[in-house]
Protein backbone atom coordinates (compact mmCIF):
# COMPACT_ATOMS: atom_id res chain seq x y z
CA UNK A 1 0.00 0.00 0.00
CA UNK A 2 2.67 2.51 1.00
CA UNK A 3 4.53 2.01 -2.28
CA UNK A 4 1.42 2.97 -4.25
CA UNK A 5 0.80 5.95 -1.99
CA UNK A 6 4.39 7.11 -2.41
CA UNK A 7 4.30 6.73 -6.19
CA UNK A 8 1.05 8.64 -6.54
CA UNK A 9 1.65 11.42 -4.07
CA UNK A 10 5.31 12.09 -4.93
CA UNK A 11 4.49 12.41 -8.63
CA UNK A 12 1.27 14.40 -8.24
CA UNK A 13 3.03 16.83 -5.91
CA UNK A 14 5.48 17.74 -8.69
CA UNK A 15 2.72 18.65 -11.19
CA UNK A 16 0.28 20.94 -9.33
CA UNK A 17 -2.41 22.47 -11.55
CA UNK A 18 -5.01 25.08 -10.69
CA UNK A 19 -8.78 24.70 -10.81
CA UNK A 20 -10.27 23.23 -14.01
CA UNK A 21 -6.84 23.10 -15.69
CA UNK A 22 -5.67 19.82 -14.15
CA UNK A 23 -4.78 18.19 -17.48
CA UNK A 24 -1.63 16.31 -16.43
CA UNK A 25 -3.25 15.30 -13.15
CA UNK A 26 -6.31 13.93 -14.96
CA UNK A 27 -4.10 12.08 -17.43
CA UNK A 28 -2.22 10.40 -14.58
CA UNK A 29 -5.43 9.37 -12.81
CA UNK A 30 -6.85 7.89 -16.01
CA UNK A 31 -3.59 6.04 -16.71
CA UNK A 32 -3.81 4.31 -13.32
CA UNK A 33 -7.50 3.50 -13.88
CA UNK A 34 -6.64 2.02 -17.29
CA UNK A 35 -3.92 -0.11 -15.71
CA UNK A 36 -6.40 -1.36 -13.11
CA UNK A 37 -9.06 -1.93 -15.80
CA UNK A 38 -11.56 0.32 -14.04
CA UNK A 39 -14.41 1.92 -16.00
CA UNK A 40 -14.46 5.73 -15.88
CA UNK A 41 -16.25 8.73 -17.29
CA UNK A 42 -14.73 12.16 -17.92
CA UNK A 43 -16.32 15.46 -16.89
CA UNK A 44 -13.81 18.00 -18.13
CA UNK A 45 -10.70 17.38 -16.04
CA UNK A 46 -12.77 15.52 -13.44
CA UNK A 47 -12.92 11.73 -13.62
CA UNK A 48 -15.70 9.49 -12.26
CA UNK A 49 -14.58 5.88 -11.83
CA UNK A 50 -17.05 3.03 -11.33
CA UNK A 51 -16.71 -0.53 -10.11
CA UNK A 52 -20.01 -2.44 -10.36
CA UNK A 53 -21.10 -4.74 -7.57
CA UNK A 54 -23.88 -7.24 -7.00
CA UNK A 55 -26.29 -4.38 -6.21
CA UNK A 56 -26.85 -1.16 -8.12
CA UNK A 57 -26.91 0.64 -4.78
CA UNK A 58 -23.70 2.63 -4.68
CA UNK A 59 -21.24 3.99 -2.09
CA UNK A 60 -19.31 7.01 -3.40
CA UNK A 61 -15.95 8.49 -2.45
CA UNK A 62 -14.66 11.88 -3.54
CA UNK A 63 -11.17 13.37 -3.81
CA UNK A 64 -10.39 16.86 -5.08
CA UNK A 65 -7.42 17.16 -7.45
CA UNK A 66 -6.55 20.85 -7.95
CA UNK A 67 -3.71 22.91 -6.46
CA UNK A 68 -3.14 26.55 -5.50
CA UNK A 69 -1.26 29.49 -7.07
CA UNK A 70 1.55 29.54 -4.49
CA UNK A 71 5.33 29.26 -4.83
CA UNK A 72 6.41 26.24 -2.80
CA UNK A 73 9.15 26.60 -0.18
CA UNK A 74 10.44 23.06 0.28
CA UNK A 75 13.59 20.99 0.00
CA UNK A 76 11.69 17.80 -0.77
CA UNK A 77 12.86 15.85 -3.83
CA UNK A 78 9.23 15.84 -5.04
CA UNK A 79 8.84 19.60 -4.74
CA UNK A 80 6.57 21.31 -7.27
CA UNK A 81 8.12 21.65 -10.71
CA UNK A 82 5.54 24.23 -11.79
CA UNK A 83 6.57 27.81 -10.92
CA UNK A 84 4.01 29.62 -8.81
CA UNK A 85 1.86 26.55 -8.12
CA UNK A 86 1.81 23.96 -5.35
CA UNK A 87 -0.40 21.45 -3.57
CA UNK A 88 -0.79 23.62 -0.48
CA UNK A 89 -4.16 22.12 0.50
CA UNK A 90 -3.24 18.45 0.29
CA UNK A 91 -5.36 17.53 -2.70
CA UNK A 92 -2.47 15.41 -3.98
CA UNK A 93 -2.87 13.41 -0.78
CA UNK A 94 -6.63 13.02 -1.26
CA UNK A 95 -6.11 11.82 -4.83
CA UNK A 96 -3.39 9.40 -3.75
CA UNK A 97 -5.65 7.91 -1.07
CA UNK A 98 -8.45 7.32 -3.57
CA UNK A 99 -6.19 5.83 -6.24
CA UNK A 100 -4.56 3.51 -3.69
CA UNK A 101 -8.00 2.58 -2.32
CA UNK A 102 -9.06 1.51 -5.82
CA UNK A 103 -5.90 -0.55 -6.17
CA UNK A 104 -6.57 -2.24 -2.82
CA UNK A 105 -10.12 -3.10 -3.93
CA UNK A 106 -8.91 -4.51 -7.23
CA UNK A 107 -6.38 -6.63 -5.35
CA UNK A 108 -9.16 -8.04 -3.15
CA UNK A 109 -11.30 -8.77 -6.21
CA UNK A 110 -8.37 -10.54 -7.87
CA UNK A 111 -8.29 -12.88 -4.88
CA UNK A 112 -11.99 -13.67 -5.12
CA UNK A 113 -13.70 -10.95 -3.08
CA UNK A 114 -17.18 -10.06 -4.35
CA UNK A 115 -18.56 -6.55 -3.97
CA UNK A 116 -22.09 -6.62 -2.61
CA UNK A 117 -22.64 -3.01 -3.68
CA UNK A 118 -21.31 -0.83 -6.47
CA UNK A 119 -18.61 1.77 -5.85
CA UNK A 120 -18.14 5.24 -7.32
CA UNK A 121 -14.90 7.21 -7.10
CA UNK A 122 -14.93 10.92 -7.93
CA UNK A 123 -11.66 12.64 -8.78
CA UNK A 124 -13.05 16.14 -8.77
CA UNK A 125 -11.50 19.17 -10.44
CA UNK A 126 -11.82 22.77 -9.34
CA UNK A 127 -12.57 22.66 -5.62
CA UNK A 128 -10.50 25.78 -5.00
CA UNK A 129 -12.96 28.51 -5.88
CA UNK A 130 -14.41 27.04 -9.07
CA UNK A 131 -17.10 24.85 -7.53
CA UNK A 132 -16.17 21.81 -9.62
CA UNK A 133 -18.64 19.65 -7.70
CA UNK A 134 -21.48 21.46 -9.49
CA UNK A 135 -20.43 19.95 -12.81
CA UNK A 136 -20.29 16.46 -11.32
CA UNK A 137 -23.79 16.51 -9.83
CA UNK A 138 -25.19 17.85 -13.13
CA UNK A 139 -23.57 15.06 -15.16
CA UNK A 140 -25.83 12.28 -16.50
CA UNK A 141 -23.35 9.51 -15.65
CA UNK A 142 -23.26 10.61 -12.02
CA UNK A 143 -27.02 11.07 -11.87
CA UNK A 144 -27.58 7.58 -13.27
CA UNK A 145 -26.03 5.98 -10.17
CA UNK A 146 -28.08 5.01 -7.11
CA UNK A 147 -25.79 6.66 -4.56
CA UNK A 148 -26.57 5.62 -1.01
CA UNK A 149 -23.87 7.72 0.64
CA UNK A 150 -20.83 9.81 -0.29
CA UNK A 151 -17.65 10.25 1.75
CA UNK A 152 -14.65 12.58 1.54
CA UNK A 153 -11.44 12.93 3.51
CA UNK A 154 -9.42 16.10 3.95
CA UNK A 155 -5.92 16.28 5.41
CA UNK A 156 -5.78 18.45 8.53
CA UNK A 157 -2.53 19.67 10.12
CA UNK A 158 -4.19 20.74 13.37
CA UNK A 159 -4.41 17.12 14.58
CA UNK A 160 -1.72 14.46 14.70
CA UNK A 161 -1.05 11.65 12.24
CA UNK A 162 -3.42 8.77 12.96
CA UNK A 163 -6.10 11.02 14.48
CA UNK A 164 -9.43 11.96 12.91
CA UNK A 165 -12.01 14.71 13.31
CA UNK A 166 -15.66 14.32 12.34
CA UNK A 167 -18.94 15.72 13.61
CA UNK A 168 -22.59 15.61 12.75
CA UNK A 169 -24.47 18.63 11.42
CA UNK A 170 -22.75 21.72 10.02
CA UNK A 171 -19.02 21.30 9.42
CA UNK A 172 -18.08 24.28 7.25
CA UNK A 173 -19.55 27.68 6.43
CA UNK A 174 -21.46 29.14 3.49
CA UNK A 175 -19.30 31.49 1.47
CA UNK A 176 -20.46 34.62 -0.36
CA UNK A 177 -18.26 36.46 -2.85
CA UNK A 178 -18.27 40.25 -2.78
CA UNK A 179 -17.05 42.32 -5.75
CA UNK A 180 -17.26 46.08 -5.15
CA UNK A 181 -16.39 49.00 -7.40
CA UNK A 182 -16.41 52.53 -5.99
CA UNK A 183 -16.36 55.45 -8.43
CA UNK A 184 -15.73 59.05 -7.45
CA UNK A 185 -13.81 61.92 -9.03
CA UNK A 186 -10.07 61.87 -9.46
CA UNK A 187 -7.91 64.92 -8.90
CA UNK A 188 -4.40 66.10 -8.00
CA UNK A 189 -3.24 65.01 -4.58
CA UNK A 190 -2.48 68.63 -3.70
CA UNK A 191 -6.05 69.70 -4.55
CA UNK A 192 -8.33 67.12 -2.86
CA UNK A 193 -11.18 69.64 -2.69
CA UNK A 194 -11.55 69.35 -6.47
CA UNK A 195 -12.36 65.65 -6.41
CA UNK A 196 -13.85 62.82 -4.37
CA UNK A 197 -11.27 60.72 -2.56
CA UNK A 198 -12.19 57.10 -3.32
CA UNK A 199 -9.49 55.74 -1.05
CA UNK A 200 -10.80 57.66 1.97
CA UNK A 201 -14.38 56.60 1.25
CA UNK A 202 -13.32 53.02 0.56
CA UNK A 203 -11.45 52.78 3.86
CA UNK A 204 -14.51 54.02 5.74
CA UNK A 205 -16.68 51.59 3.78
CA UNK A 206 -14.54 48.62 4.90
CA UNK A 207 -14.91 49.81 8.48
CA UNK A 208 -18.66 50.21 8.12
CA UNK A 209 -19.05 46.64 6.82
CA UNK A 210 -17.48 45.34 10.04
CA UNK A 211 -20.34 46.89 12.02
CA UNK A 212 -22.68 44.26 10.51
CA UNK A 213 -21.15 41.57 12.73
CA UNK A 214 -20.86 43.72 15.86
CA UNK A 215 -24.24 45.47 15.64
CA UNK A 216 -26.59 43.55 13.33
CA UNK A 217 -25.84 39.82 13.80
CA UNK A 218 -26.53 37.96 17.07
CA UNK A 219 -23.28 37.09 18.86
CA UNK A 220 -24.05 33.35 18.79
CA UNK A 221 -24.12 33.25 14.98
CA UNK A 222 -21.04 32.20 13.00
CA UNK A 223 -20.38 35.20 10.74
CA UNK A 224 -17.21 36.59 9.14
CA UNK A 225 -16.76 39.39 6.62
CA UNK A 226 -13.30 39.96 5.17
CA UNK A 227 -12.11 42.38 2.50
CA UNK A 228 -9.06 40.67 1.08
CA UNK A 229 -8.29 42.90 -1.91
CA UNK A 230 -8.30 46.73 -2.05
CA UNK A 231 -6.88 48.36 -5.18
CA UNK A 232 -6.76 52.00 -6.29
CA UNK A 233 -4.36 54.42 -7.90
CA UNK A 234 -0.92 54.15 -9.49
CA UNK A 235 1.10 57.13 -8.25
CA UNK A 236 1.55 59.00 -4.97
CA UNK A 237 0.20 62.43 -5.94
CA UNK A 238 -3.01 61.62 -7.81
CA UNK A 239 -6.26 60.78 -6.04
CA UNK A 240 -7.75 58.01 -8.22
CA UNK A 241 -11.23 58.19 -9.66
CA UNK A 242 -12.15 54.63 -8.73
CA UNK A 243 -11.18 51.65 -6.65
CA UNK A 244 -12.08 47.97 -6.48
CA UNK A 245 -12.49 45.63 -3.55
CA UNK A 246 -12.89 41.88 -3.29
CA UNK A 247 -14.28 40.28 -0.19
CA UNK A 248 -15.73 37.14 1.27
CA UNK A 249 -18.47 36.43 3.80
CA UNK A 250 -18.67 33.17 5.75
CA UNK A 251 -21.71 32.09 7.75
CA UNK A 252 -23.53 28.99 8.93
CA UNK A 253 -27.12 30.22 9.09
CA UNK A 254 -28.06 30.66 5.43
CA UNK A 255 -31.41 32.23 6.36
CA UNK A 256 -29.42 35.38 7.18
CA UNK A 257 -28.27 35.85 3.57
CA UNK A 258 -31.14 38.16 2.41
CA UNK A 259 -30.74 40.36 5.49
CA UNK A 260 -26.95 40.62 5.05
CA UNK A 261 -27.30 41.55 1.39
CA UNK A 262 -29.88 44.20 2.25
CA UNK A 263 -27.70 45.58 5.05
CA UNK A 264 -24.68 45.94 2.75
CA UNK A 265 -26.81 47.58 0.07
CA UNK A 266 -28.14 50.10 2.61
CA UNK A 267 -24.60 50.91 3.78
CA UNK A 268 -23.53 51.40 0.16
CA UNK A 269 -26.51 53.66 -0.54
CA UNK A 270 -25.76 55.77 2.52
CA UNK A 271 -22.15 56.23 1.45
CA UNK A 272 -23.24 57.19 -2.06
CA UNK A 273 -25.39 59.98 -0.62
CA UNK A 274 -22.91 61.08 2.04
CA UNK A 275 -19.81 61.19 -0.16
CA UNK A 276 -21.21 61.71 -3.68
CA UNK A 277 -19.79 58.46 -5.06
CA UNK A 278 -21.24 55.53 -6.98
CA UNK A 279 -20.92 52.01 -5.53
CA UNK A 280 -21.58 48.89 -7.60
CA UNK A 281 -21.62 45.49 -5.95
CA UNK A 282 -21.90 41.87 -6.95
CA UNK A 283 -23.16 39.73 -4.06
CA UNK A 284 -22.75 36.06 -4.99
CA UNK A 285 -23.55 33.22 -2.56
CA UNK A 286 -21.43 30.27 -3.69
CA UNK A 287 -20.45 27.20 -1.64
CA UNK A 288 -23.18 26.09 0.78
CA UNK A 289 -22.14 24.83 4.23
CA UNK A 290 -21.30 21.14 4.49
CA UNK A 291 -23.89 19.24 6.50
CA UNK A 292 -22.77 15.85 7.79
CA UNK A 293 -25.46 13.17 7.89
CA UNK A 294 -26.13 11.83 11.42
CA UNK A 295 -26.39 8.19 10.34
CA UNK A 296 -23.11 8.33 8.39
CA UNK A 297 -21.48 10.04 11.38
CA UNK A 298 -22.43 7.10 13.60
CA UNK A 299 -21.04 4.64 11.05
CA UNK A 300 -17.77 6.58 10.93
CA UNK A 301 -17.49 6.56 14.73
CA UNK A 302 -17.99 2.82 14.71
CA UNK A 303 -15.28 2.40 12.07
CA UNK A 304 -12.92 4.68 14.02
CA UNK A 305 -13.63 3.23 17.47
CA UNK A 306 -9.94 2.38 17.98
CA UNK A 307 -8.72 5.81 16.84
CA UNK A 308 -8.55 9.15 18.59
CA UNK A 309 -11.47 11.12 17.15
CA UNK A 310 -12.34 14.78 17.73
CA UNK A 311 -16.05 15.50 17.39
CA UNK A 312 -15.99 19.23 18.17
CA UNK A 313 -13.94 20.64 15.27
CA UNK A 314 -15.60 22.87 12.70
CA UNK A 315 -14.09 24.63 9.69
CA UNK A 316 -14.38 28.38 9.22
CA UNK A 317 -13.60 27.87 5.55
CA UNK A 318 -15.86 26.61 2.77
CA UNK A 319 -15.73 23.43 0.68
CA UNK A 320 -17.65 22.42 -2.42
CA UNK A 321 -18.23 18.88 -1.10
CA UNK A 322 -21.35 20.60 0.22
CA UNK A 323 -22.94 20.45 -3.25
CA UNK A 324 -23.19 16.65 -3.11
CA UNK A 325 -25.30 16.57 0.04
CA UNK A 326 -27.23 19.70 -0.97
CA UNK A 327 -28.22 17.66 -4.01
CA UNK A 328 -29.94 15.21 -1.65
CA UNK A 329 -27.24 12.57 -1.20
CA UNK A 330 -26.29 11.77 2.43
CA UNK A 331 -22.67 12.83 2.86
CA UNK A 332 -19.86 12.80 5.41
CA UNK A 333 -16.75 14.99 5.39
CA UNK A 334 -13.95 13.70 7.61
CA UNK A 335 -10.65 15.31 8.62
CA UNK A 336 -7.52 13.17 8.80
CA UNK A 337 -4.50 14.25 10.84
CA UNK A 338 -1.15 15.09 9.24
CA UNK A 339 0.57 16.99 12.05
CA UNK A 340 4.01 15.66 13.00
CA UNK A 341 6.06 18.10 15.07
CA UNK A 342 9.19 15.94 15.03
CA UNK A 343 9.30 16.06 11.24
CA UNK A 344 8.30 19.73 11.11
CA UNK A 345 4.93 19.09 9.49
CA UNK A 346 3.05 21.81 11.36
CA UNK A 347 2.23 24.44 8.74
CA UNK A 348 -1.40 25.36 8.07
CA UNK A 349 -3.29 24.59 4.89
CA UNK A 350 -2.74 27.14 2.08
CA UNK A 351 0.75 27.87 3.44
CA UNK A 352 3.62 27.61 0.96
CA UNK A 353 5.52 25.37 3.41
CA UNK A 354 2.62 22.98 4.03
CA UNK A 355 3.68 19.34 3.84
CA UNK A 356 3.09 15.94 5.43
CA UNK A 357 4.56 12.45 5.48
CA UNK A 358 2.99 10.01 3.04
CA UNK A 359 2.61 7.50 5.89
CA UNK A 360 -0.23 9.68 7.19
CA UNK A 361 -2.28 8.73 4.14
CA UNK A 362 -2.30 5.03 5.08
CA UNK A 363 -4.89 5.83 7.74
CA UNK A 364 -7.13 7.31 5.07
CA UNK A 365 -7.01 4.23 2.86
CA UNK A 366 -7.70 1.98 5.87
CA UNK A 367 -10.65 4.16 6.88
CA UNK A 368 -12.22 3.78 3.44
CA UNK A 369 -11.60 0.02 3.46
CA UNK A 370 -13.20 -0.28 6.89
CA UNK A 371 -16.23 1.65 5.64
CA UNK A 372 -16.73 -1.05 3.01
CA UNK A 373 -16.86 -3.63 5.80
CA UNK A 374 -19.26 -1.46 7.80
CA UNK A 375 -21.56 -1.29 4.76
CA UNK A 376 -21.07 -5.01 4.13
CA UNK A 377 -19.74 -4.26 0.66
CA UNK A 378 -16.93 -6.77 1.27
Amino acid sequence: MINNLNNHRNYLHTIPEIALKEFKTAAYIRKILDEEKVEYHNVGTSTIAFIPGESESCIAFRADIDALPLEEESNNPFKSKIPGMMHACGHDGHTSILLTFIQEIKKLMLHGTTLNKSLLFIFQAGEEGAGGARFIIADDFYKSKQIEAIFALHVYPEINVGEFAVKTGYVSLQNINLDITLTGKGCHGAQPHKGTDCILVGAKLVEAYQSIKSRNIPSYEHFLLTIGSFHAGTVRNIIPGSLSMLGTIRLENTSLIPFIQERIEHINKGFEIAFDVKIEMTFQPFYPPIFNNASLFEKALNVLKNKKVFTDISLSGSEDFSFYSKNGTPGLFVLIGTRDEEKGHVCALHNNRFDFDNEALVHGVEFFKDLLKEYKVI
